[in-house]
């Protein structure tokens, strides 16, 4: 007899990055169904509407539709994009007030909705809210993520592949920590056509004479801001990120990914009770093991930093809990 398990996933937000990554996800085929969930009902049934009507031309037919909260309920996989309108010079942080009023209600509802399944936060500031949203919802860790640097080690390796005119994808490392300024990429780490990236710098020198490493992380970090100052906003990049963390949750890929999650004692990062992005084995029941990077003397005062940083903001919204 044929057997079979119909995915689900919801999307709470159809702005700007919902909508993205509700394209990619479809685009994609990475589900049976897709619920998109909105203030404003009849945004998330006109996206649906638009979705569908491509259809007869992705390479696998995905259901969308408006939904409510009693979608979450059997829902694989539920992500947050909602968030106030970034206004010009707010940071994600300055955003935080805003933010939490918008998101706390939502993570109530889904938590009262019965959800048991795989929560992936993308809402700013990331780390805090997939923080908080692990303590409101009561999720084990496991099934609690933010995107967090996912997107930033995309970034990075798409800058290493613009300066050599190589493939990005050849690049094996991360950048981690916060998704914010005090993210950073542990070079130590990286490597890219078969040797540390550093010391591919250093036999072509000649060639990348401008180019440093401190640079390199820079660019990395202002990326978005530079996006936004060209379009007004970032939704391509991010919607694919989390459209990849989906698709390897969902078919169970077992891919090591930097993301947002709960860092509480693991290896010598000696940080607890914190969200931040490490890279992880990521599969169909959410964050596996983590990867012991070693990081040197100065990688990890870097790490601390940034705990420290979200940190002190998570002790900011503490009190709604």
């Amino acid at each position: 007899m044929v057997t079979s398990h119909r995915s689900r996933v919801v999307i709470v937000g159809t702005g700007s990055v919902g909508a993205a990554t509700a394209g990619a996800i479809v685009l994609q085929g990475l589900c049976d169904e897709l619920v998109l969930i909105n203030h404003n009902p009849d945004k998330a049934s006109g996206l649906a509407m638009d979705l569908m009507d491509g259809s007869d031309y992705t390479g696998r037919f995905v259901s969308i539709r408006r939904g409510d909260w009693a979608d979450c309920r059997d829902a694989d996989i539920v992500i947050v994009t909602a968030g106030p309108k970034p206004k010009p010079g707010e940071t994600r942080f300055q955003e935080l007030g805003a933010a939490i009023d918008i998101v706390d209600p939502i993570l109530c509802a889904i938590r009262d909705s019965g959800f048991d399944g795989i929560l992936i936060m993308v809402s700013n500031p990331v780390d805090v809210l997939s923080w908080f949203a692990w303590k409101r919802t009561g999720l084990p860790r496991a099934q609690v993520i933010g995107s967090g640097t996912a997107l930033d080690t995309s970034r990075m390796k798409a800058i290493i592949g613009d300066i050599t005119r190589l493939d990005p994808r050849m690049v094996s490392g991360y950048v981690i920590g916060e998704h914010g300024d005090s993210q950073f990429v542990p070079w130590s780490t990286v490597s890219f056509v078969g040797k540390s990236f550093t010391q591919y710098l250093q036999d072509n020198r000649s060639r990348y004479a401008d180019i440093t490493l401190d640079g390199i992380e820079e660019r990395t970090r202002r990326r978005g801001l530079l996006i936004k100052s060209l379009r007004g906003g970032t939704s391509q990049g991010i919607a694919a990120t989390v459209a990849g963390l989906a698709r390897t949750i969902l078919w169970d890929e077992r891919r090591v990914v930097p993301v947002s999650t709960l860092i509480d004692g693991e290896y010598e990062y000696d940080e607890h009770d914190v969200f931040l992005s490490l890279p992880v084995a990521l599969n169909a029941d959410g964050v596996g093991d983590f990867v012991d990077l070693h990081l040197d003397e100065s990688e990890l005062a870097k790490f601390h930093r940034s705990a420290r940083i979200v940190r002190e903001h998570c002790a900011m919204i503490a009190d709604r809990l």
